[in-house]
C-alpha cells in the first residue's frame, strides 16, 4: 500500500512540473556543462507537444556541444522556421556549416528574386498573417471613425490612417500567401553519408554521396525514396529514412 502511495506521489510530482520549470532546469544543467541532462529535459518539453524558436534554438546548443552535427543543423533549421530573423541561431548555424563536409554552391538568383527572398524571410508566415490581420482591424477602426467624425481634421487624419493601414495590411497578406505557395519541404541529412541515386531504386546508378548535417529540398516522395534537390541544383533520389524533415 505504501509502495502504491509512494507512486502515486511520485507520478504527480513529475506530472506536477510545468514547461518553465523543466526550462529553467535544463538551463541549469547546460550551464553546469550537464549538456545529455539538458538535451534530455528539453526533450522533455518537445514531448510535451510545445515548441518555440528559443527551445529548439538550445536543443541545436546542446547537440552541437555532443558533437551531433546532423541534429544541431536540423534544429538550428528549426529554431529558423519559426524566427527567420534570429540573429544568434543564424550565426551558430553558420559555425556548424563549417564543420561539414559538403560544401555546396548556391544558385545565383536574380536580384528582384533574391529580394524577395530576403523580405519574405524577415518574418515567418504566421508572423506575416499575423500583421497583415492587425493592420486590416486598424483600417477598419479607423475608417469607422472617418465615417463618424464630426471634424474635418479628425476625418482627414483618420482617412489617411485608414488607407496606410489598408496598404500596408494588403502587402502583409500578399506576402504571407506569396511565403505559403514558394514555401517547400525541406529536410536535413541525418546519416554519417548516402549515396544519391539516379532513380528510387537501390540497384540504380549512385550519382554522388551527401554527408551528415547537409540540408536537401524534398521534391516528392515514392515508396520509401524521396527526389531531392540541392542547392546547387544537382536532383537524385535518397532513401527516406536517412533525412529528417525541418
Amino acid at each position: 500500500m505504501r509502495l502504491f502511495i509512494a507512486i502515486i506521489l511520485f507520478s504527480s510530482a513529475v506530472y506536477a512540473k510545468d514547461p518553465q520549470g523543466l526550462f529553467d532546469e535544463a538551463a541549469l544543467h547546460y550551464e553546469q556543462q550537464e549538456y545529455e541532462m539538458a538535451l534530455n529535459t528539453y526533450s522533455q518539453i518537445e514531448a510535451l507537444g510545445l515548441f518555440s524558436s528559443d527551445l529548439y534554438y538550445n536543443i541545436a546548443n546542446c547537440h552541437y556541444k555532443l558533437q551531433q552535427i546532423g541534429e544541431s543543423v536540423l534544429y538550428y533549421e528549426k529554431a529558423l522556421k519559426l524566427k527567420p530573423s534570429d540573429e544568434d541561431a543564424l550565426f551558430n548555424l553558420k559555425l556548424v556549416q563549417l564543420q561539414l563536409v559538403d560544401k555546396l554552391a548556391v544558385v545565383p538568383m536574380v536580384f528582384y528574386q533574391k529580394w524577395m527572398e530576403t523580405i519574405k524571410k524577415s518574418l515567418s508566415i504566421d508572423q506575416w498573417a499575423k500583421f497583415g490581420l492587425f493592420f486590416l482591424f486598424l483600417f477598419g477602426l479607423f475608417f469607422v471613425l472617418f465615417l463618424f467624425a464630426k471634424s474635418y481634421r479628425l476625418k482627414k487624419r483618420a482617412f489617411t490612417i485608414s488607407i496606410c493601414s489598408f496598404l500596408i495590411s494588403l502587402s502583409s497578406l500578399a506576402l504571407a500567401y506569396y511565403s505559403y505557395r514558394t514555401s517547400t519541404i525541406e529536410a536535413v541529412l541525418m546519416q554519417a553519408n548516402a549515396y544519391v541515386k539516379s532513380a528510387p531504386s537501390s540497384q540504380s546508378e549512385d550519382l554522388f554521396i551527401l554527408h551528415e548535417g547537409t540540408k536537401i529540398q524534398v521534391l516528392e516522395a515514392f515508396n520509401d525514396w524521396s527526389k531531392i534537390k540541392l542547392s546547387d541544383g544537382m536532383i537524385g533520389w535518397v532513401e527516406t529514412y536517412v533525412m529528417e524533415e525541418i
